[in-house]
């Protein structure tokens, strides 16, 4: 396994004022949790971007290289930004002991062209990420899946993909993860959206032949009385 490595320090003081010190003097405030512990502490706010851009770096193993907490192997777990300047404000650290399995969300990544696409099907993709276990030495960078066989009218759920060596699902739900759907009727479609926007129009009836005669004879006929 490739060694990383990640400056971690531990921090006494706690709370929103001290947090923002932290940030003003140039380090990001952070929490390292697990193995039945809790402490917070300060991490390289550059450092942390880089390893988040990627998602291999946020699955990536950590080794603290150095002070209080030299030697403890950690993940990235969680982090938040702020919404306006999308700057890291916290990062939720997790201490692992990479002799035993753990649960983390690995990308997905799909190869192949559908047939079913290929015959007016439309591939819709359901999960671009999946929850697996392994050890943490043997986190794959992604879980490709092949649609090449992938019919309209048909999907892949998790549990047909053939999962890397020592990886397994995470749970006992087998969710779906592409399908191939039949093609829209779009000519139906717009001639129904243009019946249901064109108003209707009521015009007068057109009288007949006869009937234009008839009423011709009775306005010549109310002319002759009034003259009388």
């Amino acid at each position: 396994m490739e060694q990383h490595t990640l400056w971690v320090e531990p921090r006494q003081q706690t709370g929103k004022g001290v947090n923002r010190k932290i940030r003003k003097a140039g380090k990001l405030p952070a929490v390292l949790y697990g193995m039945g512990n809790s402490q917070p502490v300060v991490v390289d706010p550059v450092v942390m971007y880089k390893n988040l851009l990627g998602e291999e770096g946020r699955n990536r193993v950590y080794k603290v290289e150095s002070g209080a907490l030299q030697g403890k192997n950690i993940l990235i777990k969680d982090w938040q930004v702020d919404p306006l300047s999308r700057r890291l404000v916290h990062v939720d650290l997790l201490e692992i002991d990479v002799t035993k399995k753990i649960s983390v969300t690995v990308a997905i990544n799909f190869t192949g062209k559908s047939v079913g696409v290929a015959e007016g099907g439309v591939l819709n993709i359901i999960g671009r990420s999946v929850e697996v276990r392994c050890l943490p030495t043997a986190i794959p960078k992604h879980i490709d899946v092949d649609v090449t066989t992938l019919a309209i009218g048909r999907s892949i759920h998790l549990s047909e993909v053939k999962l890397p060596e020592g990886v397994e699902k995470a749970g006992q739900d087998d969710p779906t993860l592409v399908a191939c759907v039949p093609p829209t009727k779009e000519e139906e479609a717009t001639a129904s959206l243009t019946a249901a926007a064109e108003p209707e129009v009521i015009t007068a009836k057109k009288p007949a032949e006869g009937e234009e005669a008839a009423a011709a004879d009775g306005k010549d006929a109310k002319k002759d009385e009034k003259k009388k």
